[in-house]
């Protein structure tokens, strides 16, 4: 590989003094021959140590996920250089040992002591490509692990000037691709999904040469695709990268783009294959925990969802601290009927997400203004929806125009207003029907049950209330249809209306739970209201039924059959 080419691909190069074997160990990792060039390199540090083999020889491992090997020989190869006075190289070395630490083994100090490292190799020779490639490791590792949209940017940006004008493009396009990933956490989608798109199609249209180039370009665009909900998006680029993956052997950003296209096929309802992509995957990213986190995260989630709770319990807590791993636990607490661990870890969540990362805040803005409903902080919840229905303004995928009509609904609901309920949520309803969402569709379904039942609509509650359960039950999500199946049983008509008309729907719906022995926090859970709600739901029914206690009241439910 010549120095153009070296400058081009950002990866190791073969001193054009090396032996012919070497000569062919270089030519295979260019064409992308991961265990060739690997056998060749070995080949010629058996006959004698060099830093351009052990670096090309690490290369080759990073390819064949060989975490071990690719450290040793790359930290071997920084010794060799700086032995021999050879501050570019060891700088392009140095740079991508802080890369290595940060994918293979999550060591962000580590990693951060090795870009140090290379700034300070780097910082003060003329503009040179290992400068470059520096900035884009820095700015995806910083992207990922911090969070920091305006700091991420500006290192991409930084990059991507310095590449334009190097005239480097496989570093130029990486450069707009990394812009455009933040552009669109910050809430600017059109211009960030514009950046992404053409350097998207530079990566998959035979323009670029570095393999790494092309394989981050790619996850790049199908992460934020997913961020945003676009699913039909990032479909399409799951299936081409995939395939490239394939057809290039690299198995572990194919691993981690199955990973992406399980979170569609799960949101499609295709549980058994989302399922099967993530057993894959988990298998095949064990070398790249840092990797793997996302995978454990949306596995656990698949499980919670089927009712299998232990074991998303243990996937969620390896998942952490990745964002999704907390979101799990807080949702696996609140169906155990704990809903102060629930809201401790959204709402903790939710305040170390900077306000910047608007898109990264969604998923914890939904549990937490659920959260909130559900404790009756109607302002808090108010805040919450309204800065969803911000950032879904700016992004306007279906899904997230679904997910804000749900949520605008359940605040409704929550607040004693089951008209606005109802027709938020047959909005969101709606939007989840066009997108293809059976388990959201379900979700806003039982919830325009309560609207419907609250409104004395019982007919058409009982018909929402069924059709949510035998999409749960079709799905395996046994939890859920537990729930359903309950609530239409106090639907049915042989038990509805016991106090003769004296009581409201929702009252008598109350009258049932508080017979039970619930309490009023676990009715304003179950009823998706608040417990101020209930309170008043209460007083109400010791007034119409004329006793003076909740106790009095579950003996007159009792004498009535109403339980």
């Amino acid at each position: 590989m010549d120095a153009d080419e070296q400058q081009r691909s950002g990866g190791p190069a073969a001193d054009q003094g090396s032996a012919g074997g070497l000569d062919e160990a270089a030519a295979a990792l260019r064409q992308g021959q991961w265990q060739r060039a690997r056998a060749g390199f070995e080949a010629a540090l058996d006959q004698e140590e060099s830093a351009e083999a052990l670096e090309g020889l690490a290369e080759a491992a990073w390819w064949l996920e060989d975490a071990s090997q690719v450290l040793s020989a790359r930290q071997r190869a920084y010794h060799l250089f700086r032995r021999r006075g050879d501050d570019l190289d060891a700088g392009r070395v140095a740079s991508e040992l802080g890369f290595d630490h940060a994918v293979f083994r999550l060591e962000l100090a580590v990693a951060n002591g090795w870009f140090q490292r290379a700034h300070r190799l780097l910082d003060d020779l003329e503009p040179v490509a290992e400068q470059v490639w520096l900035g884009l490791r820095e700015a995806e590792v910083a992207y990922h692990t911090a969070g920091d949209m305006a700091g991420t940017r500006q290192l991409a940006a930084g990059a991507h000037k310095l590449a334009a004008d190097l005239d480097l493009l496989d570093a130029q396009m990486m450069g707009l691709a990394l812009e455009g990933l933040t552009l669109v956490g910050s809430g600017e989608i059109d211009e960030g999904l514009r950046r992404l798109d053409e350097a998207t199609v530079a990566a998959v249209g035979g323009e670029l040469e570095s393999y790494k180039a092309i394989s981050g370009i790619c996850c790049f665009m199908i992460f934020a695709c997913e961020r945003v909900r676009d699913l039909e998006r990032a479909r399409q680029w799951c299936e081409q990268y995939m395939a490239y993956c394939e057809r290039n052997g690299m198995p572990g950003y194919l691993a981690f783009c199955r990973a992406h296209h399980a979170s569609v096929l799960e949101a499609r309802g295709r549980w058994a294959e989302a399922e099967a992509e993530l057993d894959g995957a988990r298998e095949a990213l064990q070398a790249r925990p840092a990797w793997s986190l996302t995978v454990f995260a949306r596995l656990g989630e698949l499980r919670r969802r089927q009712g299998r709770s232990e074991e998303a319990a243990a996937l969620f807590e390896r998942a952490q601290p990745h964002p999704g791993g907390i979101l799990g636990a807080a949702r696996l607490a609140w169906d155990s009927g704990d809903s102060d661990t629930a809201r401790d870890l959204a709402e903790g969540l939710l305040g170390r997400v900077p306000d910047a990362d608007r898109v990264e805040r969604l998923a914890a803005l939904e549990l937490a203004a659920e959260l909130r409903c559900a404790a009756g902080e109607m302002g808090a919840a108010e805040e919450a929806v309204a800065e969803f229905e911000e950032v879904t303004e700016a992004v306007g995928t279906d899904w997230l125009t679904g997910s804000a009509s749900h949520l605008r609904g359940r605040l409704a609901l929550a607040g004693g207003d089951p008209t606005a309920a109802r027709a938020w949520l047959q909005v969101g309803l709606d939007a989840y029907q066009r997108v293809g969402l059976p388990f959201d569709e379900a979700r806003a379904q039982v919830d325009l049950a309560r609207a419907l039942h609250a409104l004395d609509r019982q007919e058409a509650a009982r018909e929402q209330a069924r059709t949510a359960s035998a999409s749960f039950e079709q799905l395996g999500a046994t939890v859920e249809a537990g729930k359903v199946r309950a609530m239409l049983d106090e639907l049915s008509p042989a038990t509805r209306g016991v106090a003769g008309g004296l009581l409201s729907p929702r009252e008598e719906q109350v009258l049932r739970l508080l017979a039970r022995g619930a309490s009023n926090q676990e009715i304003a859970d179950e009823l998706v209201v608040s417990p101020h709600t209930v309170r008043r739901h209460v007083s109400n029914l010791l007034t119409k039924l004329d006793v003076s206690s909740r106790t009095a009241a579950a003996a007159w439910a009792h004498e009535h059959d109403v339980v």
